[in-house]
């Protein structure tokens, strides 16, 4: 169950080394080792990490159009921080436009799979950036899965859904933004968040019996929250 596990962990890693990183740096430039100046002009790093976690993932995984923007969008803005690029994002914007636009197109000439398609009903995969996503799931073998909320909120019902295998896994990053699960009353919560600046939150009734349903939520909430309730 790890292996399949360590594609939607990735973002935890990624982020977790920039912000070592980030607090190495501003070590050594407080003993005067290095000259970095503000420190926080780098935060643009963290959205690279995001965005990378999600284009490393295997081919056919949704999510890798969102991480390439993602990548794209926290390299310029890094190299504004750094005065290395003189233009802003705000002066350019009609290259989003575009590149939404080539985005479409080639999904729409894109050769298309063949074979019957996979059922990805098991488990969920939601995105959210400078806006909100809700997704319902009905699945009567739920797996699991991964959610992504960054200055923006994501919705996750499962009060349709059955855990067959007695255990999934959901992987969470709240980024300035919040996720809220919504579980049976029958599952019973397992928390292994790591909440920086932010909060994990278990709002779910606390009486289930031992040995039903088990649903892990784990990941990172920074500067952000997550929530589960029934």
């Amino acid at each position: 169950m790890e292996n399949g596990m360590t594609s939607r962990n990735a973002s935890r890693l990624f982020v977790g080394l920039v912000i070592i990183a980030l607090g190495a740096i501003a070590l050594l430039d407080n003993f005067g080792v290095v000259r970095i100046g503000n420190v926080w002009r780098l935060w643009p790093l963290i959205l690279m990490a995001v965005g990378l976690s999600k284009i490393l993932r295997p081919r056919g995984s949704p999510g890798r159009g969102a991480g390439t923007i993602l990548t794209v969008v926290g390299f310029w803005l890094l190299l504004e921080n750094l005065g290395v690029w003189p233009y802003s994002l705000g002066e350019l914007w009609p290259l989003i436009v575009v590149a939404i636009g080539v985005f479409l197109v080639w999904g729409a000439l894109g050769n298309r799979p063949k074979g019957p398609l996979p059922d990805d009903s098991s488990r969920v995969s939601t995105f959210s950036m400078l806006g909100g996503t809700e997704h319902r799931c009905k699945s009567q073998d739920f797996q699991g899965g991964d959610a992504t909320a960054i200055l923006g909120g994501c919705k996750i019902d499962l009060r349709q859904a059955a855990i067959k295998s007695g255990e999934a896994l959901l992987d969470v990053f709240a980024m300035w933004g919040g996720i809220e699960i919504i579980v049976p009353r029958n599952w019973s919560i397992v928390l292994k968040g790591a909440p920086i600046l932010g909060g994990f939150e278990d709002k779910t009734d606390s009486s289930q019996e031992a040995g039903g349903p088990r649903l892990i939520v784990r990941g990172t909430a920074l500067m952000g929250g997550v929530e589960i309730k029934n």
